[in-house]
């Protein structure tokens, strides 16, 4: 995990999923792809609770185990407070919310553009399909 994210850990997925397993603890992956676009798995934690406190502990910890190194972009999900860890101990990394959320937020709110074949929905399939800067 450590070469792996030396290699490919400029842009990384942050999630949890929430109260999914046995314990009910949240699971909190970091995810990111290789030169293969294959999931390259960088690391994950159980924890008890998602607030800022454990958020920033989570981040301190997981940059230590990686000699110190914080990705260029992370995506996550919407997450109030992981969003505020997340400005407050990766200053200099973009945070943007992962397409799933994104489209998930969309059907939400302007389902009528997604469902159509028009412009709208051709447009935002082609920003993501891009692997562009």
């Amino acid at each position: 995990m450590i070469v792996d994210y030396k290699l490919f850990g400029d842009v990384v997925s942050f999630d949890t999923t929430y109260r999914t397993n046995k314990e009910y603890q949240p699971l909190a992956m970091f995810v990111g792809s290789n030169h293969h676009r294959e999931s390259a798995i960088f690391g994950a934690a159980l924890f008890y609770d998602e607030t800022i406190g454990t958020f920033q502990w989570l981040f301190g910890a997981f940059f230590e185990a990686m000699s110190g190194k914080k990705p260029n972009t992370i995506f996550t999900d919407q997450d109030l407070a992981m969003a505020k860890a997340i400005s407050l101990v990766m200053k200099n990394t973009f945070h943007r919310l992962c397409k799933r959320h994104l489209m998930q937020n969309g059907l939400k709110h302007v389902d009528h553009l997604l469902r159509g074949e028009d412009a709208f929905r051709s447009d935002l399939d082609a920003c993501f399909e891009s692997w562009e800067e």
